[in-house]
């Protein structure tokens, strides 16, 4: 809630997209933050949340700050929504802020999935609009020490592996060793303003420095229309964290060479698949 950047930018995107009069749904609001900056700007606004400790304490919120009457709240999830009971119709514009450090793992797919085949219209201004997830190769046995363990005091603990996190995980990259082994690059695009579909993206990627791949560093930035963006970068100064994905086995790579990199999402989460190339 005090990250300055990313309220900064949701307010300036909010306050040029929202049109007096205009019915707003905002998905997840939290602590209302996002919901109070578009009734601020003259919408008539629908919020929801899931949780329902979040969901009271938001509802204080609101009523705190005078916007009770131009703010209704539903303890539920977007999804749980219907047109023409929860809603008057379809909003004019949808604000949200459910996105994690890897952009897809809180089910921000999913709620825009629910969002475009049963409450939005073609018209429906989004904010954001889009995202991008950049990718980049580093060697850290610190960072893969989060994820991984093998001989600890002379004892064998690899079998415990089996229940590390197959996924991504957040992490300050900042604070661990690391040596770059690749330039950054894009790994996926996603556009807000249509369905989203499964992808899977088969990437070829050059290796610039010798060293052992232990995992992918992953940021967003998001699209918030009017050229305002926001990201969770290492240098950067959210609240975010990188995402990381760690590798069950390092690869060695050489500069010169490359690798190849599958990237999966089905909606819900995100696979990654990394082999070297041989020269």
């Amino acid at each position: 809630m005090n990250d300055r950047e990313r309220n900064r930018a949701y307010r300036r995107a909010i306050e040029a997209t929202v049109r007096p009069g205009d019915l707003v749904l905002d998905i997840g609001t939290g602590a209302g933050v996002t919901a109070l900056m578009a009734a601020r700007a003259g919408g008539h606004v629908v919020t929801c949340e899931s949780n329902p400790h979040t969901a009271f304490l938001a509802d204080r919120v609101i009523r705190a700050n005078g916007y009770g009457g131009r703010i209704t709240l539903i303890p539920a999830s977007s999804t749980e929504l219907v047109v023409g009971r929860d809603l008057p119709g379809p909003p004019d514009v949808v604000t949200a802020e459910i996105f994690d450090c890897g952009l897809i793992g809180e089910s921000a797919l999913r709620a825009l999935d629910h969002a475009h085949r049963e409450l939005i219209s073609a018209t429906t201004r989004l904010v954001p609009r889009g995202g991008r997830l950049w990718a980049q190769l580093v060697e850290s046995e610190s960072l893969h020490g989060l994820n991984q363990v093998g001989e600890v005091e002379g004892f064998d603990l690899s079998p415990f592996n089996a229940a590390s996190t197959r996924g991504y995980f957040p992490g300050r990259v900042d604070r661990h060793p690391h040596t770059v082994l690749a330039p950054a690059f894009r790994l996926l695009d996603f556009d807000f303003g249509e369905p989203p579909v499964p992808r899977a993206r088969h990437l070829t990627v050059p290796v610039t420095a010798d060293g052992t791949a232990h995992a992918l560093v992953m940021w967003f930035e998001l699209d918030l229309g009017g050229g305002i963006r926001v990201s969770n970068h290492s240098a950067g100064s959210g609240h975010w964290e990188q995402a990381v994905q760690t590798f069950p086995a390092p690869v060695a790579v050489r500069a010169g060479t490359a690798v190849r990199l599958t990237a999966r999402h089905d909606l819900d989460a995100l696979s990654l698949g990394l082999e070297a190339v041989r020269p």
